[in-house]
């Protein structure tokens, strides 16, 4: 495939994620998804610029099924402990009592399809291969070690991606105090920059695969809770 075909590809499969997106009352279904399609296309096309540039890649020609199958158990695997390390100490964090629900309390199989397409597709098209790999393209140029570059990029992309997971919280009506706030933007973080360090020594569809499986992950943890 061209690469210059690279972009249209990235939001044509960013478009059932799109239309996963949930119905909210009052608000037209085009306002609801006009703001994620204008930053599913400009990432698409941005990633394409600098990804290239940093030597990151859309598929590793090395990738093999196994290699797949392997970054999928990881996701699913990273999800479940997230989910159940959530759930154990939500005594620490929430503000009342399922206020506002664990991972294994909110996870819900409607909200599946949401996780696994808009999550883990549109997301990682957004925050990995948009904003990582023009923060990579940056920082290289900054920064004399490409190592320290790469680490501050995926950790910075992580964090805006956690840090974008708070108005959603707001807006389900979740007190954002401290040890929710602290709790939303660690378990995010964390899971941003296992998927970061998937896009950078994999490449973007592993770190897709490792998103959408960790929401796998949540439903076999609260499943079995």
């Amino acid at each position: 495939m061209p690469r210059s075909a690279t972009p249209v590809l990235l939001i044509l499969m960013g478009l059932p994620g799109l239309l996963s997106l949930p119905v909210l009352p009052g608000v037209p279904r085009w306002a609801v998804l006009l703001n994620p399609l204008i930053l599913l296309v400009i990432c698409a096309f941005a990633g394409q610029f600098a990804a290239r540039r940093c030597g990151l890649h859309l598929r590793a020609p090395a990738a093999t099924p196994a290699s797949r199958l392997a970054q999928a158990a990881a996701g699913v695997l990273l999800g479940f402990v997230l989910a159940v390390a959530d759930h154990s100490a939500r005594s620490w964090w929430q503000a009342g009592p399922g206020l506002p629900p664990s991972v294994v309390e909110g996870w819900s199989l409607a909200a599946l399809p949401l996780g696994v397409l808009y999550g883990g597709v549109v997301e990682e098209v957004i925050l990995r291969w948009g904003v990582m790999s023009l923060l990579l393209l940056l920082l290289r140029r900054i920064l004399p070690r490409w190592e320290a570059a790469l680490f501050l990029a995926i950790l910075l992309a992580a964090l805006l991606f956690a840090a974008l997971h708070l108005p959603a919280l707001a807006a389900s009506g979740a007190p954002l105090e401290g040890g929710v706030m602290a709790r939303t933007l660690l378990l995010n973080t964390v899971a941003g920059s296992f998927f970061g360090t998937l896009f950078a020594r994999r490449d973007l569809l592993a770190a897709m695969l490792a998103h959408a499986a960790a929401h796998l992950g949540f439903a076999a943890a609260a499943l079995l809770a």
